[in-house]
């Protein structure tokens, strides 16, 4: 894998042509290669907001280890660009897009090693979308990270007397809540939509596959 920079040359109703400079052809013929990852730099830096939520949780994460923030964010820096890609950057002045994905990452990573943090991760997200769908994932709550069960929304539930083993899942709309506000959703599901900003996931195979729905 390698990364070089792409410019865009012209911008159609659907698609932009992107040309990007290359100086190995033959790498490209022997391996292949047809597909690529293209993300676009608006130009906007990292903001205040998500500094703050960065922090927030590398000091939940320090906590949990034992070990210096400072070091953690190191540690984690590295380990976000080994699993993602790109180069190194810094929280001082990285591209928007890049402190987006890094805090994702610092969420998975709770979610994944159980670490608890002092503020639900419902208000650290910068990316809602990536946030509720790993909250599925990892069985969490949405609103507060207990363990959750789920909820499907309205018009994607399953109704009574079918053989929920039989239904296919797919392309149904669900989201994580623990039994608290499980119950709190069933009495007002757009109420309570609306008071935590949250909403339902589209349901995917790996989804259906780990949630064994």
């Amino acid at each position: 894998m390698f990364e070089n920079v792409g410019y865009i040359q012209d911008i159609g109703k659907d698609h932009a042509t992107i040309f990007v400079p290359i100086d190995n052809q033959y790498m490209f013929e022997k391996q292949n290669i047809t597909e690529c990852l293209v993300k676009f730099n608006d130009g906007r830096t990292i903001s205040a907001e998500q500094r703050k939520k960065i922090y927030a949780t590398v000091a939940d994460i320090a906590d949990y280890t034992g070990d210096i923030p400072d070091f953690i964010k190191e540690w984690l820096k590295y380990r976000f660009i080994e699993k993602y890609g790109g180069k190194y950057f810094s929280l001082s002045d990285c591209e928007m897009t890049t402190a987006t994905d890094f805090i994702s990452f610092l969420i998975d990573f709770c979610f994944e090693q159980n670490i608890g943090t002092r503020d639900t991760l419902l208000n650290r997200a910068d990316d809602i979308s990536h946030y509720l769908y790993s909250c599925l994932a990892n069985r969490r709550c949405a609103v507060c990270n207990a363990k959750g069960e789920v909820h499907h929304i309205t018009g994607s539930k399953v109704g009574m007397g079918f053989n929920r083993s039989q239904i296919d899942n797919t392309g149904r709309h669900a989201v994580c809540l623990c039994r608290k506000h499980h119950n709190a959703a069933h009495n007002d599901e757009k109420g309570f939509f609306r008071k935590y900003h949250i909403y339902g996931i589209k349901l995917d195979e790996y989804l259906i596959r780990k949630l064994k729905l």
